[in-house]
């Protein structure tokens, strides 16, 4: 049999009896990065000035382009930066007395 023959076998699929593995999430304090999206035209995207200055802009904040998702005539500019830490809550005020 030469390398470029397959031997004649159905396409059949098999299913294999297990278990089978539920894809979980982390809590939002697990994630590493928040995402936003900014939808533009295609004479948006296409003019040479308008996408250049919504990513500048968007960069001043610390966003990072991931994407530009094209649909019909309108594209989703995708964007993330790292998660910030939640600031914990600090007590203000005096101290209660020391008994």
């Amino acid at each position: 049999m030469r390398a470029e023959e397959e031997p004649d076998e159905p396409d059949e699929a098999i299913a294999v009896a297990g278990p089978t593995s539920v894809p979980t999430v982390a809590p939002s304090g697990g994630r590493e990065f928040e995402f936003r999206t900014e939808l533009l035209t295609d004479a948006e995207i296409t003019d040479g000035k308008t996408l250049a200055e919504r990513l500048t802009a968007a960069s001043k904040d610390g966003w990072d382009l991931v994407e530009v998702i094209g649909v019909r005539d309108l594209h989703a500019v995708l964007l993330r930066r790292p998660r910030t830490a939640e600031r914990e809550p600090r007590r203000v005020g005096f101290a209660p007395p020391q008994d």
